[in-house]
């Protein structure tokens, strides 16, 4: 396989097909890999940052496409612990996984955590928050929605921007096919690991969609295993 172009394939999660039973293993699967993958930890340090310059007032913390909850749940444990308040949102266009990501916040007792369904690519939201990130989304989008993705992040932004996402290479094509069979049975998850990453931006690619969008003053930063991080602050 060619990793110099993006190769874009319909992946699994994607389709309106899919069963409530696929899509739950799918959803245990990839919770396994943010777990081992440590994706949380990839953008806590920036939201630490910010919420030590703020004298107790809870951060309000959007996160796009939140999927299974992983991210979400985990950023409000991890403040939680560090005692630091915040009030964190996620949301996404599958009815499903919002169900989902309740389903596990509760059983967390993570009671500053809630989802809600929305398209955010078609759909205004209703409020800013102080941050505004996304994890392992921007490669599900062509260039031009990708693009949108960061304007409408900008707008909805009091302070922060972080994407988290996958970098296009064939270490990392090798890394996902290997840790997709070894993390989960889900068959759902060991075709669209591999898929994700043939279809990912390297870090010159999101380069260019950041400038497009119009954010000045960005930072691209690489990370394990095989990931980069935008981090855009409007201060």
């Amino acid at each position: 396989m060619k990793f110099q172009i993006r190769q874009r394939e319909p992946e699994l999660m994607d389709q309106p097909g899919l069963s409530e039973e696929e899509h739950c293993r799918a959803l245990a699967g990839l919770r396994r890999i943010n777990w081992w993958s440590r994706s949380d930890a990839i953008v806590w340090p920036a939201i630490l940052e910010l919420a030590g310059n703020r004298a107790g007032k809870p951060l309000q913390i959007l996160d796009i496409a939140s999927g299974g909850g992983d991210i979400a749940l985990s950023i409000a444990a991890r403040a939680e612990r560090a005692g630091i308040p915040v009030e964190v949102d996620g949301c996404d266009i599958s009815p499903f996984a919002v169900r989902y990501a309740t389903q596990q916040a509760a059983q967390r007792g993570l009671k500053q955590v809630r989802f809600f369904e929305c398209d955010v690519l078609s759909e205004s939201l209703d409020k800013q928050y102080d941050v505004v990130m996304c994890s392992l989304f921007l490669h599900h989008l062509d260039e031009e929605p990708a693009q949108q993705l960061l304007e409408i992040m900008a707008r909805s932004t009091r302070e922060l921007i972080l994407v988290n996402d996958l970098r296009r290479s064939r270490l990392g094509y090798s890394l996902a096919w290997s840790a997709c069979r070894i993390l989960t049975r889900s068959p759902v998850v060991h075709t669209d690991g591999p898929l994700s990453v043939a279809g990912a931006f390297t870090e010159a690619e999101v380069t260019a969609l950041a400038e497009q969008a119009g954010l000045t003053g960005f930072q691209i930063t690489p990370h394990w295993p095989q990931r980069w991080l935008l981090k855009w602050s409007r201060i």
